[in-house]
């Protein structure tokens, strides 16, 4: 059994994005980020840092897709992953977040509620 985070959000470009959190392993407390779009309608360019902020803290998560285990067909050209670990650990607080994805997503926020049942999936 692996506990996990999956939501559907919208941009601010009203686009339509799936977000999932997972362990990157059984065994880890190391997060992985996946952010799946619309199969055919857009190609995430690997690597990609994806940006993040909550009012005046900003976070870069680097992109991980071309070095995780799943193999590649599993992912097509429409999904990126992340290591969210770096965020998780500095945040807190259940606030609210805004992602950011140079040429593919503008602005995605990501509601307090959502953050909360991040940090949950590390304890």
């Amino acid at each position: 059994e692996i506990k996990r985070s999956i939501e559907s959000l919208r941009d601010i470009d009203y686009q339509t994005w799936q977000v999932i959190v997972y362990p990157s392993s059984k065994v880890s407390k190391n997060l992985n980020l996946r952010i799946v779009g619309f199969p055919g309608s857009l190609r995430f360019d690997h690597p990609t840092n994806l940006i993040i902020n909550s009012g005046r803290k900003n976070w870069e998560l680097k992109d991980i897709t071309n070095k995780i285990k799943v193999k590649s067909d599993v992912l097509n050209d429409s999904a990126a992953e992340f290591d969210i670990g770096p965020l998780i650990a500095d945040l807190d607080k259940n606030r609210p977040l805004r992602l950011s994805l140079p040429g593919l997503i503008n602005d995605l926020p990501i509601p307090p509620y959502l953050v909360s049942e991040w940090r949950t999936l590390v304890q």
